[in-house]
């Protein structure tokens, strides 16, 4: 009887790892981007970079994300602008903080939205976000798009000014993330 039980649990936690096998996959970083739009009462300022790393722990069978990374250098986003970007990099002191990063600790399925929740590091201080994405899976390929909004005050940023009017305290990012499956 005893011999039947463990049988039992062996084949029941073979099966319920097989099927939760979790595969690690890397973004494509030709095809990826991290963007973000800075907002100012005359202008918006958008900034984009496909230097960023970003790293997901994929269920092979559900192709459902269990766990991401996301870390992009700071001094990769370019605004077409290389004096703004140089004085950006200024205000966010990029020698001394020279990356931003976002490890998940929660993702909720609801249907093809994700809703993430996880650690955001900026400018060397940590806060819990959540935001949206969404999952698009074509043939061999898988899209992540999303978006969030990141308050400069609540990083500790001073909020940069032209004419004496300062830029809005959030920052819009958008994130489109490219992996072959």
């Amino acid at each position: 009887m005893k011999k039947s039980i463990y049988l039992f649990l062996a084949l029941f936690l073979v099966s319920f790892f097989a099927h939760a096998q979790v595969t690690r996959l890397r973004a494509n970083q030709d095809e990826s981007f991290i963007k973000y739009k800075l907002t100012h009462p005359l202008h918006e300022v958008e900034a984009v970079s496909n230097k960023g790393i970003c790293i997901v722990n994929i269920d092979t069978a559900s192709k459902e994300i269990k766990q991401t990374l996301v870390e992009v250098p700071v001094t990769s986003f370019d605004s077409g602008n290389s004096n703004r970007d140089s004085h950006a990099m200024e205000v966010i002191n990029a020698i001394k903080y020279p990356s931003a990063k976002f490890l998940s600790s929660n993702i909720v399925y609801k249907g093809d939205t994700l809703i993430i929740s996880g650690a955001m590091t900026f400018h060397g201080i940590t806060k819990n976000i959540i935001f949206d994405a969404t999952q698009k899976l074509n043939g061999n390929k898988m899209e992540i798009d999303g978006s969030f909004k990141l308050s400069l005050t609540a990083f500790k940023v001073d909020r940069p000014t032209l004419l004496m009017m300062p830029v809005d305290d959030d920052l819009t990012f958008t994130v489109k993330e490219i992996f072959d499956l």
